[in-house]
């Protein structure tokens, strides 16, 4: 049986959700299947990463067809449901012999899209049991549309990825340790309604993956929840230190409140950089709601402790939680920042997902309004309206000078994971090349183009409907190269709105973003190397992004065009030295503005 696992990641212009799109929900599922005799690995192929990660839609499309797979398995989280479900429907007319099997924590078949199709079977919950409960039924030739395992899966039946070799471990990728299974209560992006209390895993798992990733150096080690409720976190720690030979860095979703000094010594001695935890609110009436607890004394001794021995804490926050105002919100950042973790801090809106608490019953949690499709976040509670969520999101970006979201960037290399990440289409037939070849599209794309040839932007305008229909969810950031003019507003709305997808996930994850650029899917820019049009475009041109091209002998006034700090690119291999120094210095705090980009680029 061909069985064919797709996991599409989370889609940054920057290309660094690859690095969180470890397939380990699908090696567990080849694992334990495998372990029972219900399939061979041989016949399971787990998309490759540089194609899954970096690919578009087209190629990933192309992929999944020539596998030729009896069934194609597609893991669903919130970032990815609604590119998934568009492959999916693709995917059905070209392949009707394939059974399309959807499982992840986004997976409900009370979800609307999900009910409407086009999977043909809905996995719920923990996998093993069910999908071997599937492997049965299609042995058979028979299968029902949903499966959702009765009971919990035993410690014993659940094989690790890494250690039985269905997943590997490269210098490219994080390792993901799942030393303990279950809900975690105070976890807010799907709060199921059903929790799972914690389910230990095998003694000393956190070691023998951390001995495995430290011999192969692995990118990062990750590990959820490596210490069971009640159990002395010291332990594991001890032998997380003995295990990681070659400092491989670790990060830990725990609650800080369980480090004592020791503790923290110890955290530091393993190569633990980062100790992450959702707390999810400080406010004593939305925590009464949850039915949770917060020790603010505790967290912050833990918290000074692991600062002491050079291990950072990130706290997690979720704003628009029933019982919250935004007095609440602000005493949280107020928290935050008494505590020294503002800057750290990951602040989102609360999510009203399908199959969560919040989606059984959201008007008697006091929840007026919600996106109806991933991010899915709350708009309008009682205690608050949109504005004010836009509001408490502008608070947080000034009170701890750090931005909400990671900036949009343009990419000036040809190429990323092998596919086509960047193009001139300033050069004759470069836009027929792209449309010609879709499946080498990678998932986000920066095109080039001149804003001194409107006629240009118009060809590139007409092509967008022929480059998203093979591509819908590409990321597009798009730049108008001049050094004479700033574009004509009307040309760079023509453009912006050609290639934007308003409901692209990419997007909505920004609603609440103060940013007055339109999109995000389709970034736009101006690029020069003018400073007088760099410092007018950062002054009048607010529906654009500035880039100021820097060269070896910039012309007068272009330390003034620093001091606003637009996107700065530069050739490192033909700017001098002194040049170079001064410009990384005037960027030390804003490493994410830098663009590396060859000066012929700019002739």
């Amino acid at each position: 049986m061909r069985i064919v696992f797709v996991q599409l990641p989370l889609q940054e212009s920057l290309g660094e959700g690859a690095r969180d799109n470890e397939p380990y929900a699908a090696g567990l599922l080849v694992a334990a299947a495998e372990r029972a005799g219900l399939l061979q690995r041989d016949d399971c192929l787990i998309l490759d990463g540089e194609l899954v990660d970096h690919g578009g839609d087209a190629a990933i499309c192309a992929a999944i067809v020539e596998a030729e797979p009896e069934v194609a398995v597609f893991s669903l989280f919130d970032w990815n449901l609604d590119r998934s479900l568009w492959m999916a429907r693709k995917l059905r007319p070209r392949m009707p012999g394939t059974v399309l099997l959807a499982g992840g924590p986004a997976a409900f078949p009370d979800d609307d899209a999900l009910r409407q199709g086009p999977f043909d079977v809905i996995i719920e919950g923990e996998g093993e049991i069910a999908f071997a409960e599937f492997l049965a039924d299609r042995a058979l030739r028979s299968h029902k549309h949903r499966y959702r395992a009765s009971a919990r899966v035993s410690p014993g039946a659940i094989v690790d990825p890494y250690l039985s070799g269905v997943l590997k471990v490269s210098p490219a990728r994080r390792v993901r340790v799942e030393a303990v299974r279950g809900s975690n209560p105070h976890s807010m992006a799907w709060a199921p309604r059903e929790g799972l209390e914690p389910l230990p895993l095998v003694d000393g798992l956190s070691a023998r993956l951390a001995r495995l990733a430290s011999k192969n150096r692995a990118e990062e080690l990750l590990l959820l929840e490596p210490v069971a409720p009640g159990a002395d976190p010291l332990l594991p720690l001890k032998e997380l230190a003995g295990a990681n030979d070659s400092g491989v860095p670790v990060e830990l979703v725990i609650d800080p409140a369980r480090f004592s000094e020791e503790a923290a010594r110890l955290a530091a001695d393993a190569a633990v950089e980062t100790v992450r935890r959702e707390l999810p609110t400080v406010n004593p009436a939305a925590l009464e709601t949850l039915g949770l607890s917060f020790d603010r004394e505790a967290f912050e001794r833990g918290a000074e402790a692991l600062w002491n021995s050079g291990v950072r804490t990130r706290a997690g926050l979720r704003i628009g939680l029933p019982g919250e105002d935004y007095d609440s919100i602000i005493d949280g950042f107020d928290f935050l920042g008494m505590a020294g973790l503002g800057q750290d801090a990951d602040v989102q809106p609360l999510a009203v997902a399908p199959g969560s608490r919040w989606r059984a019953d959201p008007t008697g949690l006091g929840i007026k309004e919600f996106l109806e499709r991933p991010p899915y976040y709350v708009l309008e509670t009682d205690w608050l309206d949109e504005d004010d969520l836009v509001d408490a999101i502008g608070a947080f970006e000034e009170s701890f000078d750090v931005a909400w979201n990671v900036p949009t960037t343009p990419n000036f290399a040809p190429e990323r994971g092998g596919f086509t990440a960047f193009a001139d289409l300033r050069s004759a037939g470069a836009i027929d090349r792209l449309t010609l070849a879709p499946e080498r599209l990678a998932n986000s794309v920066t095109l080039l183009l001149s804003a001194d040839d409107p006629e240009n932007i118009a060809r590139a305008s007409r092509a967008a409907r022929e480059l998203l229909k093979e591509n819908p969810f590409t990321l597009w950031q798009l730049v108008l190269w001049s050094n004479a003019a700033l574009p004509a507003r009307q040309l760079v709305r023509k453009l912006a709105d050609a290639f934007s997808a308003p409901e692209h996930y990419y997007e909505l994850s920004r609603a609440f973003s103060l940013d007055p650029q339109r999109s995000f899917q389709a970034r736009l820019f101006f690029a020069t190397r003018t400073p007088s049009l760099a410092l007018a475009s950062l002054r009048e041109a607010q529906d654009l992004e500035t880039v100021f091209v820097l060269d070896d002998r910039p012309a007068r006034g272009w330390e003034r065009v620093l001091e606003q700090w637009p996107f700065l690119a530069f050739d490192r291999d033909a700017t001098g030295f002194s040049l170079l120094y001064e410009a990384m210095n005037a960027y030390r705090a804003y490493p994410d503005l830098l663009l590396e980009a060859p000066s012929e680029l700019w002739k």
